[in-house]
């Protein structure tokens, strides 16, 4: 593949139709994971869980969570992330739809990762083959070598969904990439300032595996999500270029990287 131009993309949430404008009919698209509108923190009656619990209970698990009162939301949680328990078949249809509409604009070469708020095994049949869904692996694009991992690592602050894997799991993903050009997480490296959230004032789950790859192997960038509204959304950690795709749902940016001259450029709808 020698494509003009390589395009990332993180946290779409849903807003499909605001992307494909933005993609070229040669570019070669990646996604960092988070494609399901999940909760919806602007309007709660346009997120999946809205369809899982009452407003009442989505508002007081937002409390909860908030606060760090965890037991509750995980308990939550799980009913929506194992299958045959109520909640989870309620919603069900909608995660189906949702990817089923991703897979229907798809139309060059794609590459995704799965977030947190993913459904690996029910994203990956409803693509259908029409992109490839990667857990952990390196794609070569001409000279250059792109290194990509789904999910995000298990920790005091994850609440049991879909996406979520083992730490020790998400460790030996990265590491068995090797040296790559550019690593494509869907979890930032564990820094304060790009794991703060300005909005939610919190420091979000982040990956300290992640960055003792890049202190390791030190690829030119490190591209990654799931903060919507970081302190940071940019830093250089030795020689790596660290950088926030962006919450595109909200934003519309995505971030376009010619291959031949190694710029990356932001571009929005």
């Amino acid at each position: 593949m020698n494509p003009e131009t390589l395009v990332f993309a993180g946290d779409i949430h849903g807003e499909f139709d605001a992307l494909w404008p933005l993609i070229g009919r040669d570019d070669v698209l990646f996604i960092a994971g988070d494609l399901l509108n999940f909760m919806d923190f602007a309007d709660i009656t346009k997120g999946i869980l809205y369809h899982a619990f009452t407003p009442e209970e989505l508002i007081e698990g937002l409390k909860e969570y908030a606060q760090g009162k965890l037991d509750r939301v995980r308990e939550g949680i799980r009913e929506i992330a194992t299958p045959g328990q109520a909640r989870y078949e309620r919603v069900r249809p909608l995660i189906e739809e949702t990817y089923e509409r991703l897979s229907r604009g798809l139309s060059g070469k794609t590459f995704i990762i799965y977030g947190n708020d993913d459904y690996p095994d029910i994203l990956k049949a409803k693509l259908d083959g029409k992109a490839e869904l990667i857990e952990s692996g390196v794609v070569t694009i001409g000279s250059l070598s792109i290194g990509l991992v789904s999910g995000m690592p298990e920790g005091e602050h994850t609440m049991g969904l879909a996406g979520e894997i083992p730490a020790d799991i998400f460790r030996e993903r990265i590491f068995s990439l090797g040296p790559v050009d550019i690593i494509v997480t869907h979890i930032p490296p564990k820094i304060p300032d790009l794991t703060y959230d300005v909005l939610a004032k919190r420091q979000e789950p982040a990956s300290d595996a992640l960055l003792d790859y890049i202190n390791h192997h030190r690829p030119a960038y490190a591209l990654f999500g799931h903060v919507h509204n970081p302190k940071e959304r940019e830093m250089k950690i030795g020689n790596t270029t660290a950088i926030n795709l962006g919450f595109f749902k909200k934003t519309g940016t995505v971030l376009k990287l010619s291959p031949k001259t190694m710029v990356m450029q932001q571009e929005r709808i």
